[in-house]
């Protein structure tokens, strides 16, 4: 609505590219409720809160794309790999949503190990930073491996905002970010158990 002679200050959008750090995700949703394969159309909904979330004064986010990373077993094991590629199929099928992959190789100590994981998440989200492809970052993570990166990023002219699991986060991390929410634990619990919860306008929330 104008005033005569004043006019009202008109939105602006700024380019929001959501990287998220799979395994952070996977881990926690198997520790809690012991499920690692989490629901995509919750994910989904996260997506469009985080993506809700990055505003200030009349500026708001436009989601670009979404980046998936994690690892996959090797071909060795086949089940696994069969059910693991099964998922991340799933998660290719969201509308902007692109799947990047290392490898998991076995560990003496821990079972499986990711390799090629982190790079893959620095050279998309510094490499497009210097691209201009986006102008804030959300990072979905928890690791303080990931704040040189988030240094990096913030130095090209670029926001960086954080989502984070509660006391599931490095302090140093969230010192290095612009700013940040936690992800509430029942949208967490809807990821691991596939539950979409209905608002008062009948659209469907992950809060």
């Amino acid at each position: 609505m104008c005033v005569q002679g004043v006019s009202s200050p008109s939105l602006s959008y700024r380019r929001v590219m959501v990287f998220v750090d799979g395994a952070y995700l996977r881990h926690y949703l198997k520790e809690k409720w012991g499920n690692n394969e989490f629901s995509t159309g919750v994910f989904q909904q996260l997506v469009r809160e985080l993506v809700g979330k990055v505003f200030y004064g009349q500026i708001f986010g436009e989601l670009i794309r979404i980046y998936y990373y994690d690892a996959i077993v090797g071909e060795h094991e086949k089940a696994k790999r069969k059910k693991q590629k099964t998922f991340f199929d799933k998660l290719r099928r969201l509308p902007f949503c692109e799947v990047r992959l290392g490898s998991l190789v076995k560990s003496s100590t821990k079972g499986h190990k990711q390799k090629g994981v982190d790079i893959l998440m620095a050279i998309d989200m510094l490499g497009k930073a210097y691209e201009k492809h986006y102008e804030i970052a959300v990072l979905v993570a928890g690791d303080r491996d990931f704040v040189s990166l988030v240094k990096a990023a913030k130095n090209t002219g670029a926001r960086v905002y954080g989502a984070y699991i509660e006391n599931h986060v490095a302090k140093t991390l969230l010192d290095s970010l612009d700013d940040y929410t936690m992800i509430s634990e029942k949208t967490l619990e809807h990821l691991a158990k596939g539950k979409l919860r209905v608002g008062k306008d009948n659209k469907s929330t992950a809060t």
